[in-house]
């Protein structure tokens, strides 16, 4: 009986009225030099691109999405008219711009975007959250399925597709992990990998490791969405920052400075929800290292005990500080929701204090507005939400975590955590995870 190997073709957008898909392309490295037909001049022309992007910072980046929010589509523009955009395009062309900013993003940014279902109006986040753990579950599966493969693949520039649907509200919205892009890859068998060169195997093995280190990043980063955003049992404290950053495009792409583009909080306020419940409008004081900063308006419904959906519509904000001085600055409002209100005492104390704030006990979700648009102050009128109280279906999730004991706030720090901590936890994830995957653990040419 003979053996045949077939391919099978896919359309990914079947079953879905409105699909969101990211094209997220694994591995530090995306190109190879004389592999597949890849010349030297275009591998080094993909090197710069990795060394300037998050594929360096986490091993994959955001190539491209369909169907953007309208927050993703603010930020660009806001990109895009910041100051010095005159310059900047003698350099780099719009469209460049545009790409370089989804490759720039992090993962904590890009998946908020891709959760980001505010238009479907009240009770969206119940659809944000049925996607983020079905995701999570099927990416899941699609981890085990490579980690299971007999020898190791060279799989590389391809990507993993995440789809959902956003075209309306549904308790359980369709979603959809995928593999795809295989232009530049093969798939070995077991014969056909005994007959490679030793040096050929030490290659296979070296970018195979590179590619399961993104895909087990990838799912880790979206079990802290999980975790964190889908887990809480309430909510009991809302902070509210004012943070601008600066994108310094140009110096990023030529320079490839990969902290070029920087977020600083201006000032923060704190919201203690009844336990009772209620709605009403806030003019929330907004405080910073020197005292009072200014104010933020805001419409908020919350639910009794936290349990439930808390609704926040932020209008404006005054501000001590000169609405000049942020002319070509990207101006959001972030609202974390804390569990624990000894959490978020603690982060606002040590955001006066100017220390670093200690991690969180409690679940920590966070959650953005796009751009301010700017006039006697800053504006925004856009709503965020957050859920809690209905965690069962994400808790069975965590619970399948290939690793015993990963589905903790202690291992899966919020968005809130510094970068040294999240960049620990995450290697101490992969380290377990890919300790029973042959390969060796330096480059090939080492």
């Amino acid at each position: 009986r003979s053996h045949r190997l077939i391919l099978l073709l896919e359309n990914l957008r079947q079953g879905f009225n409105q699909m969101r898909l990211l094209d997220i392309k694994l591995g530090a490295e995306t190109s190879v030099a004389c592999w597949k037909g890849k010349s030297r001049l275009n591998a080094w022309k993909n090197q710069l691109v990795d060394q300037r992007t998050n594929s360096v910072q986490e091993g994959f980046r955001l190539e491209g999405i369909e169907g953007p929010p309208k927050s993703l589509e603010d930020r660009i523009h806001a990109v895009m008219e910041a100051k010095g955009l005159a310059a900047t395009a003698k350099y780099i062309s719009p469209k460049v711009i545009k790409r370089f900013t989804l490759q720039r993003l992090r993962s904590a940014e890009l998946l908020e975007f891709w959760l980001d279902v505010s238009h479907l109006g009240v009770g969206s986040e119940q659809h944000a959250q049925h996607a983020a753990v079905a995701t999570f579950q099927r990416l899941r599966n699609l981890l085990m399925a490579v980690m299971n493969l007999e020898v190791p693949q060279q799989w590389i520039g391809s990507s993993v597709a995440l789809a959902a649907e956003v075209g309306s509200f549904s308790s359980e919205p369709k979603v959809l992990v995928k593999v795809f892009d295989w232009g530049r890859a093969e798939l070995n068998t077991q014969e056909d990998f005994q007959r490679l060169q030793a040096a050929e195997r030490e290659s296979r093995s070296y970018y195979w490791r590179q590619y399961l280190r993104a895909l087990g990043r990838l799912y880790w980063e979206l079990g802290r969405v999980v975790l964190h955003r889908c887990c809480s049992n309430s909510w009991s404290v809302l902070v509210f920052e004012l943070r601008a950053m600066s994108p310094a495009v140009v110096r990023a792409a030529l320079l490839g400075e990969l902290g070029a583009t920087s977020s600083v909080t201006i000032s923060m306020g704190l919201f203690q929800m009844d336990p009772k419940g209620g709605a009403g409008e806030v003019s929330l004081p907004l405080l910073n290292q020197d005292g009072l900063a200014g104010s933020l308006r805001m419409h908020v419904q919350a639910p009794s005990q936290g349990v439930g959906t808390c609704r926040v519509q932020i209008y404006e904000t005054q501000t001590n500080s000169q609405v000049e001085a942020l002319t070509g600055m990207i101006v959001t409002v972030r609202a974390v929701a804390f569990e624990r209100a000894g959490d978020a005492r603690v982060y606002l104390e040590a955001f006066q204090s100017g220390c670093p704030a200690p991690s969180p006990r409690g679940h920590v979700c966070c959650q953005s507005t796009p751009p301010a648009t700017a006039g006697r102050g800053l504006h925004w009128n856009s709503a965020v939400e957050f859920r809690a109280g209905a965690t069962e279906a994400a808790q069975a999730a965590l619970e399948e975590v290939p690793i015993q004991g990963y589905n903790s706030t202690e291992l899966l720090p919020p968005s809130i955590a510094s970068t040294e901590e999240v960049e620990e936890k995450a290697q101490l994830f992969l380290t377990h995870l890919l300790r029973r995957i042959p390969g060796a653990p330096g480059s090939p040419n080492s």
